[in-house]
């Protein structure tokens, strides 16, 4: 009988260990849990159940003959524990993960409690991932940043998130991507760590709005992996967005993401809010 594994380090996607769950069922992609990410003495995250802080990972259904393995494996450098795993699309479920033991060793916090954001965000170089207002430039125009984003890779495609209006601000709506299993689209760029502060800054990430998350995005058949995103940390219920924002998506996504995913843009502001967007 298969069992339901939470992971945060070096077995998610692009860790060290992921071949261990290549071959098992991924579940959610953005899924958390109560507790806070430290390294510990061995430099691999451990958790530390914390009711205030949420850590991001991965949930996985695996195989009974790998699910013992997995649970020895986790048991290495931790206890093996059930905890309460959230997630987008699925609700709240329970499964196993690593949590640290009471007198672990623990050397240094992991960044926004996301393992792939600590280990990745201080390359000088990211490609970053635009789904909502910065497909458009006019606000990097009037912000004097526009320099920062010319190098436009273009429309690409991420697998199991999509984009709606789940972030509820003072006069309406923004853009969130959430997990529902479907095919988002937006708008890859390469940008330098000016861009990136530039991004972290816009998106409210240090007063708690959006955290930053690593993706995977295919622009032309081509794959590139770990690229950084912005994700709604308390989603509402989706609410309309006012005329001025839904304009900068409708104009920044057109001729860039594909037609038909543009239609739908338009097709849901339309069926969702009775929202038409005009321009030239």
């Amino acid at each position: 009988m298969s069992e339901l594994f939470f992971v945060y380090g070096t077995l998610r996607k692009h860790g060290s260990r992921e071949s261990i769950l290549s071959n098992e069922k991924l579940l959610a992609s953005q899924a958390w849990v109560k507790g806070k990410l430290y390294l510990a003495e061995h430099l691999d995250p451990i958790l530390k159940t914390e009711e205030e802080e949420r850590s991001y990972g991965e949930l996985f259904e695996v195989s009974s003959d790998q699910a013992e393995t997995l649970k020895n494996l986790l048991t290495l450098n931790g206890k093996l524990a059930k905890v309460t795993v959230h997630t987008d699309h699925l609700g709240e479920l329970e499964a196993y993960t690593q949590t640290a033991e009471p007198d672990a060793e623990l050397v240094e916090e992991v960044r926004f409690n996301d393992w792939l954001i600590h280990m990745e965000m201080d390359r000088p170089i990211q490609y970053y991932f635009a789904y909502g207002s910065c497909m458009d430039d006019e606000r990097f125009k009037l912000a004097k940043v526009d320099h920062l984003f010319l190098n436009k890779i273009g429309g690409g495609t991420l697998d199991r998130l999509e984009m709606n209006y789940s972030l509820s601000v003072h006069d309406g709506g923004r853009a969130n991507i959430v997990e529902t299993g479907g095919c988002g689209e937006g708008v890859l760029y390469k940008v330098n760590q000016k861009g990136v502060e530039y991004l972290f800054e816009r998106e409210g990430v240090h007063s708690g709005m959006y955290r930053p998350a690593m993706v995977d995005v295919t622009v032309d058949g081509i794959h590139y992996s770990k690229c950084i995103t912005f994700i709604v940390i308390d989603p509402s219920e989706e609410i309309a967005p006012p005329l001025h924002y839904a304009t900068e998506i409708i104009r920044g996504s057109r001729g860039v993401v594909s037609d038909e995913y543009h239609q739908k843009l338009v097709k849901d502001l339309m069926n969702k809010f009775n929202l038409e967007v005009k321009f030239d």
